[in-house]
């Protein structure tokens, strides 16, 4: 085995003296300095950028942006993708000047231009009408009303109302209705982009008034910006009276004929069948004066109103036809899901071989349940409709990995933007605890509006903040502020999913404040409130006057010794404390987490009742986005 030798130095020859470590410090740092590339004055980024790819266009290390992101209130890492909102914000307290690069057509991402729009010969469609109205107040009956008109007039067999839309023939022309079912689903649909109704029937009992559901539905309307049509039912009643319920909607916003408004109204008895005929003949009236109009050929678009799922068919979309024709065989895509249409089934529940424009039909033949709203796209072939679907999963997929960045603009965002002139108008949806509250809520924040920026509150109500203002907000992104009064726990977690800010206020003028900030753009961070956990009252062992001992199941995050709660009744606020003790078995315990039973003693003053939901909670503070 070969060895290596040591190699001995020539006699004579020393070893050189080891040079200082500092000089050669000092030499690395001048050349780094002189190698350090300039931070530019002005740099082109596209829409979407990774930290790292915008560090390296200014010529920072990662972390030394990521430590800039972090004094902005973002929390990012090297591959977190910046809008070019947040980075150009970022970009300015560089000093840097941040212009949208043209970016080039990238086939990866989910664009408009995926499907073009086909070719075709548009003419009108008839007229498509949706019903709203308090749940009281007539709505189904009046429905019920209209089909049977129709059907005396048409050959034997019934209109099902399964899927929840179906057309009608009024001297000659054809009308279709949409049985929304309340107000709810319809401002989902509007909150996705789907803007397929044109005319809104607001049913009010002429004995009742408005309620408050009857408020939100003109919120809803009006904020869809489409006709509306009032049909003041009951009128058949004695106790109906049709000028304080037509005075009444004046409060509510919505402003008739008779009393100096634009709004057209007509009496009818849904039961008798009385003004019913009249009713049709006016949305007629209404459709004429802006005539619907939709490409009558091609392939087809249509707008999923309802989705369920049958045990021999799958999943089944009732669609309604807003362009085109769609018929068997057609090869489609829905959102992301690529499908074939099997079958199609008209409301009367016949199966049909195509549907053309405005007309609703069941479709099946989809692989997936569908959301209502979206669109169904019909294509040339199957392999086009294929690729189609797995681009838009991609787009999906990384449209997942951005939502750590809100999309929503809070408040503090919308300080900044409107610093630096790129936002001339505050959206707001607004709830109180009395109407009183919510109309002097809407005065103090609207009489803030000045000439360069416009506070348009987009919907006030009374109660609590539910559901149907988080689907509002989110289709006009808007923010929701709400004044004594509480977000639901669904409301809460959809506001989450949403991307939407939910600000709540027990000072009418801590509210007005923070709107004049943002209006002003100097908004600063504040405590908020961060919910810890829930629990539902199963049993009541011990009532004191400020003290009492229960027990339930944690239903969500935890329950902690010493938690500040809120004690809820249906979803109204009765009273606030502080758990004292936290129990399981027979051992007292620091915290109980979801799934598990426990028992509690809590500072409360009022009774607690089984079925009651105790809510934990605590502050803190957070750096604004």
């Amino acid at each position: 085995m070969a060895r290596r030798r040591a190699r001995r130095r020539p006699p004579g020859r020393r070893r050189p003296p080891p040079r200082s470590p500092a000089p050669v410090a000092a030499e690395r740092t001048e050349v780094a300095a002189a190698a350090a590339p300039e931070r530019p004055d002005k740099v082109a980024i596209p829409d979407s950028i990774t930290v790292s790819d915008l560090a390296g266009q200014i010529n920072m290390s990662g972390a030394e942006l990521i430590g800039e992101l972090f004094k902005q209130g973002i929390s990012a890492n090297l591959n977190a993708p910046l809008d070019f909102e947040t980075a150009s914000l970022m970009l300015a307290d560089l000093g840097v000047e941040a212009e949208l690069a043209e970016s080039a057509p990238d086939p990866e991402e989910d664009r408009e231009d995926d499907i073009p729009e086909p070719d075709g010969e548009r003419g009108a469609r008839p007229a498509v009408v949706t019903v709203m109205g308090h749940v009281d107040h007539g709505k189904t009956t009046l429905l019920d009303t209209i089909r049977k008109t129709d059907v005396a007039n048409q050959e034997a067999g019934g209109i099902t109302q399964s899927i929840g839309a179906y057309q009608v023939e009024v001297d000659g022309r054809s009308l279709t209705f949409i049985d929304t079912p309340g107000h709810a689903a319809f401002t989902q649909m509007r909150a996705r982009g789907a803007g397929v109704t044109d005319i809104v029937v607001l049913v009010v009992a002429a004995d009742d008034g408005v309620m408050p559901e009857t408020r939100d539905a003109i919120g809803h309307a009006l904020a869809a910006d489409v006709k509306i049509i009032v049909a003041v039912n009951k009128i058949d009643l004695e106790s109906a009276n049709v000028m304080r319920t037509l005075a009444a909607l004046a409060d509510a916003g919505l402003q008739v004929e008779q009393l100096g408004g634009d709004v057209t109204s007509v009496e009818v008895s849904a039961l008798t069948g009385q003004g019913v005929e009249e009713l049709l003949e006016l949305v007629l009236l209404t459709a004429d004066l802006d005539p619907p109009q939709a490409r009558l050929s091609g392939p087809a678009r249509a707008t999923v109103l309802e989705t369920r799922l049958d045990r021999s068919l799958g999943p089944v979309a009732t669609v309604l036809i807003t362009g085109g024709v769609l018929s068997v065989g057609d090869p489609f895509v829905l959102d992301a899901s690529a499908g074939k249409v099997r079958v199609l089934v008209d409301p009367r529940g016949n199966r049909v071989r195509s549907a053309s424009a405005s007309m609703a039909v069941e479709v099946v033949g989809l692989k997936e349940i569908p959301v209502p709203g979206q669109t169904l796209y019909a294509v040339e072939s199957d392999k086009q409709a294929r690729g189609i679907a797995q681009v838009r999963r991609g787009a999906q997929a990384r449209a997942q990995a951005r939502n750590s960045l809100a999309n929503q603009l809070s408040l503090e965002q919308l300080a900044q933007q409107l610093s630096q002139g790129r936002v001339q108008q505050v959206d707001l949806v607004i709830k109180a605890e009395t109407e009183g509250a919510a109309q002097a809520t809407v005065q103090a924040v609207e009489s803030l509006s000045t000439e360069l920026v416009r506070v348009n509150v987009v919907f006030q109500g009374v109660g609590a903040i539910t559901e149907n203002d988080i689907n509002l907000a989110t289709a006009a992104s808007a923010i929701v502020l709400g004044f004594g009064v509480q977000a639901s726990a669904n409301a809460g977690a959809l506001a989450d999913q949403n991307g939407v800010q939910i600000r709540q206020y027990s000072i009418i003028y801590e509210l007005i404040e923070d709107v004049e900030k943002t209006l002003a753009g100097r908004l600063q961070p504040e405590l908020v409130e961060i919910i810890d956990g829930r629990l539902e009252v199963r049993g009541v062992f011990r009532t004191e006057r400020s003290l009492k001992i229960f027990g339930g199941m944690v239903t969500e995050g935890q329950m902690a010794d010493g938690a500040q709660v809120r004690h809820f009744r249906e979803e109204e606020l009765i009273q606030t404390g502080r758990i004292s003790a936290l129990q399981r078995f027979q051992d007292r315990v620091n915290s109980v987490a979801a799934g598990f039973e426990c028992g509690l003693s809590a500072n409360l003053r009022r009774v607690v009742r089984i079925g009651d939901v105790i809510e934990a909670f605590h502050e803190e503070e957070q750096l604004p986005g």
